[in-house]
């Protein structure tokens, strides 16, 4: 029996059409107007390349100041917030098919994330996902986003997990990966809806790649 499956958010369980990048966009152009028009091409790639991190490490990465990376921060959940409040969320297919069938096997399941507290319980509420999901943690609740596996570590003591080797990590990204092989989880699933490519995934750490999580339960139960 698992222990624990925890889901990655944006480009795992819900799509993100581009919602985060058009908030990161929105962030740098308040922030730093000047920077963004000049180097416009470069930040959307970082943010690309290291999507699934804490975004105030991002930030705080590419701007150099941590008064920047913060005032970016700010701007940059409240864009997002309103990107989902006024266009909303969708689950990736099947998703919460998959967490209500895991919820009817007793399987604990938590949903971990580089958004803020108000950005994830917004999306959870659009989703209907409050009485499904056993748990959530965001980087604000442990000091640390991913690859740091401290979300991961959280979610599992408040869930009673005993074992990281009997937990599943889902996600899109390297970080995602990387967060699953430093809490010890025994599988650690790359799924292909989101950032990160098949060669990307297991380069990181991944022990099986699907196209999506409505792939989950006939890897995890076939």
């Amino acid at each position: 029996m698992y222990e624990m499956i925890a889901f990655d958010v944006a480009g795992t369980t819900v799509r993100d059409e581009g919602l985060v990048i058009r908030a990161f966009a929105k962030a740098f152009a308040f922030t730093v107007p000047v920077q963004w028009q000049e180097r416009d091409a470069e930040f959307t790639q970082y943010a690309i390349d290291t999507m699934g991190q804490s975004k105030i490490e991002v930030f705080t990465a590419m701007l150099g100041r941590a008064d920047l990376a913060d005032k970016a921060n700010v701007a940059f959940e409240g864009a997002y917030l309103d990107l989902v409040l006024t266009e909303g969320v969708e689950e990736i297919p099947g998703a919460t098919a998959v967490l209500n069938e895991l919820k009817t096997r007793g399987i604990p399941t938590a949903l971990t994330t580089g958004f803020s507290r108000m950005t994830l319980n917004a999306i959870l509420n659009q989703l209907e996902w409050n009485g499904i999901v056993d748990d959530t943690v965001v980087p604000g609740e442990v000091g640390a986003g991913r690859p740091s596996p401290k979300m991961l570590q959280l979610a599992a003591t408040k869930l009673g997990v005993v074992d990281p080797d009997n937990c599943v990590v889902l996600g899109d990204t390297i970080s995602d990966m990387e967060a699953a092989v430093a809490f010890g989880a025994g599988t650690r699933v790359g799924v292909l809806s989101g950032s990160h490519d098949r060669a990307a995934l297991v380069a990181a750490g991944a022990t099986a790649v699907i196209a999506s999580v409505a792939e989950l339960p006939n890897l995890l139960f076939n």
